[in-house]
């Protein structure tokens, strides 16, 4: 259900686009804010891709995610946010993470042509950049919360990934990681 909305949001967005003279989407900065630090969080996700594809590590790592899940649940207090959102919340992140990741695997394999195996200590700080990255986008998620019961909430979401990108294995993962944010039905 969820998937068919998001197509029928694509499709009516990229209709009104083409419409001269169609009013432009005005996206409150607080939902570009949000969707910058997941597009940051998913651009690191390229390099675990590649990572993985030299290492052979699987992409499904249950104990990190965890992991991860649970460091953002303690800290939801810290940025007034209801522990079952952030749990919601990073399970969407991981989730589009693992479609950046699967998707490129798959590209690169397909096409048997992969990007250069990085050094060694460019991998090593990965793990970092995710973490340091983490208290931005609780920061980014709890200015967004207000938005969120706003009727053009998944108007805003669409106008700013399509702003943001244009990549069909990104599209896929930020539709991914922004399910669920927008909680009113959105305005057609």
């Amino acid at each position: 259900m969820l998937k068919s909305l998001w197509l029928t949001l694509l499709l009516s967005f990229l209709l009104i686009g083409c419409t001269s003279g169609s009013p432009t989407v005005t996206t409150p900065v607080e939902v570009q804010a949000l969707l910058n630090t997941i597009t940051q969080r998913l651009n690191i996700a390229n390099e675990v891709a590649l990572s993985k594809f030299y290492s052979g590590k699987p992409v499904q790592d249950s104990d990190r995610e965890r992991q991860v899940i649970a460091n953002a649940e303690s800290q939801a207090a810290t940025y007034r946010l209801d522990k079952d959102d952030v749990r919601a919340f990073m399970t969407a992140q991981i989730e589009a993470n693992k479609v950046v990741q699967y998707g490129r695997i798959a590209q690169w394999r397909e096409t048997g042509r992969a990007p250069a195996q990085p050094a060694a200590s460019q991998m090593a700080g990965i793990r970092t950049q995710l973490d340091t990255l983490q208290p931005q986008m609780m920061k980014n998620l709890a200015a967004f919360m207000p938005h969120r019961n706003d009727s053009a909430c998944s108007n805003w979401l669409l106008a700013e990934i399509q702003r943001q990108n244009t990549d069909p294995v990104m599209l896929k993962a930020l539709e991914q990681a922004t399910d669920g944010l927008c909680k009113a039905q959105p305005k057609t």
